[in-house]
């Protein structure tokens, strides 16, 4: 094991074919990268990406991401789910 540094809460991440690593930042509703050289930069910020999880990458070369609200889902939340439908699949670029 090797410490690459701080990356913060997240649920999800992908390392692509050249060792970056793309994971979520729930905390701060983002998508960042941590490049093989340890530096992190946020990618893609919106108040709108709640929670995003399952990350793949495609043979495009675009990171997909799903944004599933877990945390607002009625066991979080004396059995109101307080999710807002629909639930979102994003992509986006990468290099």
């Amino acid at each position: 094991m090797e410490y690459w540094g701080e990356k913060g809460a997240s649920n999800g991440m992908i390392t692509g074919a050249k060792g970056t690593v793309y994971a979520g930042d729930y905390e701060n509703n983002s998508i960042r990268k941590m490049l093989p050289n340890g530096i992190m930069e946020t990618i893609a910020y919106d108040p709108r990406i709640l929670w995003r999880d399952t990350f793949s990458i495609g043979p495009d070369q675009y990171l997909y991401v799903i944004l599933t609200q877990l945390h607002l889902q009625a066991r979080f939340h004396s059995r109101k789910d307080l999710g807002q439908k629909p639930y979102s699949l994003l992509h986006m670029k990468i290099d």
